[in-house]
């Protein structure tokens, strides 16, 4: 399993990390703790949680129990966050996902989903950061770091605002622009990166056709082409990839164990094609969907995304016709256009602009 030292902090990590927010059934705690086993056999080091994961964190901890036990010849890490505001609730959180993973100690712990600089000072003012050095002077936490869907201009003044040991922040073919500065300063201040959604959220493996440009073997799929991609990237610490199941894991296996470095000049053109193209698709995370008018915005957004994949404005009504059963009942006639989508969107795309790009749309084929 490739490995790569992890910022600043003297940890070596695997390359590939275990993503536990997309198990198939959080109710079958054996299948999903045999999961984790599984990925550790196969050279898997980082393990990634959260408290809001729903059951993530107590089937984690089942596996996690038996790995203690010959941790010291098989080493692993244990990464988990929190949203908490205040340092009570920082400690409220670290000591119950302590309890549900089963160890005496959280390796990787993250002040979570900072969606802006605001957002950051907030955090800051109400003793969030005292909160967790607390936690870190008492031996529960070993190294505090940060999870950030901010532009990548705003990620670097975060890094340098605090010494966070690493960075989690969603970076992939789709989206490499947008957090390019993020990445740089991460490097330049000797951080760990971790990079979430390197698949696009799913778009990547959803359009194996439109992405064959990641690919740069006869023998390689659009998956393995764009996790290699990725891990192309010396600044890059860990892809961390969403597991469901078996078949998933030992796809993301075999990206890792079959990774040969791609000669830059091939990068390069890589790069362009991808910058060019698809930029500015949504990747479904989701932090627009607070609407006042409770608009299904991410499933909307989704529509777009296939219209400019194919290059065909009936994508639209083909995506709400039959994967979301949207054609009725979508709300757009409820937008009042207040923006407040727009402020919480971590890409900052136009979306009154697309919400209304597919009701001109609607309106021709109605």
């Amino acid at each position: 399993m490739l490995s790569r030292p992890f910022g600043s902090t003297g940890l070596n990590v695997s390359a590939l990390g275990f993503g536990g927010m997309r198990f198939k059934d959080l109710n079958d705690v054996e299948a999903c703790a045999a999961l984790v086993h599984e990925a550790r056999d196969l050279g898997i080091t980082y393990f990634d949680t959260a408290i809001g994961y729903g059951k993530s964190e107590e089937v984690m901890g089942v596996a996690f129990k038996e790995m203690m036990k010959d941790r010291a010849a098989k080493p692993f890490t244990v990464a988990s966050k929190t949203f908490a505001g205040t340092a009570d609730e920082v400690r409220r959180d670290c000591e119950t996902s302590l309890k549900r993973l089963q160890v005496d100690a959280i390796d990787f712990y993250h002040v979570w989903c900072l969606l802006s600089p605001e957002a950051w000072r907030e955090r800051q003012g109400k003793g969030v950061l005292a909160g967790f050095e607390r936690l870190r002077d008492e031996g529960l936490v070993r190294h505090i770091c940060v999870s950030t869907h901010m532009a990548g201009a705003d990620i670097g003044p975060l890094l340098q605002d605090y010494p966070f040991a690493s960075v989690l922040l969603g970076y992939s073919a789709l989206n490499t622009a947008f957090r390019e500065e993020g990445v740089a300063a991460a490097a330049r201040l000797g951080r760990g990166v971790v990079v979430m959604n390197p698949l696009g959220g799913g778009v990547i493996p959803q359009h194996p056709e439109r992405f064959a440009w990641l690919r740069t073997r006869e023998d390689e799929t659009v998956v393995e082409g764009a996790l290699r991609f990725l891990w192309n990237d010396p600044r890059i610490s860990v892809a961390l990839v969403g597991i469901s199941d078996r078949e998933q894991l030992h796809q993301a296996v075999r990206a890792v164990e079959g990774f040969r470095p791609i000669p830059a000049e091939r990068i390069a053109r890589m790069r362009a094609e991808q910058v060019a193209a698809f930029d500015s698709l949504c990747t479904g995370c989701g932090y627009c969907v607070d609407c006042p008018e409770e608009l299904p915005l991410p499933k909307l957004m989704d529509a777009v995304n296939q219209a400019i994949l194919a290059g065909n404005e009936q994508a639209i009504n083909d995506r709400l016709r039959w994967h979301w059963s949207l054609l009725q009942g979508h709300g757009l006639e409820r937008c009042t256009q207040c923006r407040q989508c727009e402020n919480a969107c971590t890409q900052h795309l136009p979306i009154v602009e697309r919400l209304e790009r597919i009701r001109t749309q609607l309106a021709k084929t109605a």
